[in-house]
């Protein structure tokens, strides 16, 4: 028999569940390694701290799964998520990305299967809740990505790599 249209939306909010604890918890194997000036330092000016990089994740992540998909206010204010001269404390950081992962999950495991259909208008753009899903986690992903780099580009040798216990390679530098 093959999967329902259900089996197959209770899949992709899932793995997009999944994907998005999993790299909540690559920042914070990051942010515990870094003391403030770390968390806000830029490579350049014109560049992002990855203080910036969180508060812009948390931004879009409750503008595009949060709001776009309960259809609450809102309320954000995307410049601000790139100033220099705001420096959050890390346990401030670390306790914005959970709540808002934990709301964009929660709004996520809502759905339906023809949920995911219906249409939002998000950041001016007409896009289905499945789009909006399929725009924000992998944004999530790639700035988790530059987190981890720009987390390992000042460490340098005294970088913790996080690896699996059961994996094959392990303590095996990804």
């Amino acid at each position: 028999m093959p999967p329902s249209a259900e089996d197959i939306s209770r899949e992709f909010i899932q793995e997009s569940v999944h994907l998005l604890q999993q790299s909540a918890g690559k920042i914070n194997h990051c942010l515990n390694q870094l003391d403030s000036d770390q968390i806000w330092w830029r490579p350049k000016p014109e560049l992002n701290s990855i203080g910036n990089l969180i508060l812009h994740l948390c931004g879009n992540l409750k503008q595009w799964a949060v709001c776009g998909i309960t259809g609450s206010v809102d309320e954000r204010q995307r410049s601000q998520e790139f100033r220099a001269d705001v420096k959050v404390s890390r346990d401030d950081l670390q306790s914005l990305m959970h709540r808002t992962i934990e709301q964009a999950c929660q709004a996520m495991q809502s759905l339906s299967a023809p949920a995911l259909l219906e249409k939002r208008e998000i950041q001016g753009f007409s896009v289905s809740v499945l789009g909006a899903i399929s725009h924000t986690v992998p944004h999530f992903v790639g700035h988790t990505h530059q987190i981890i780099y720009l987390t390992r580009l000042q460490k340098g040798d005294h970088y913790q790599f996080d690896w699996s216990p059961d994996s094959d390679q392990e303590g095996v530098p990804i």
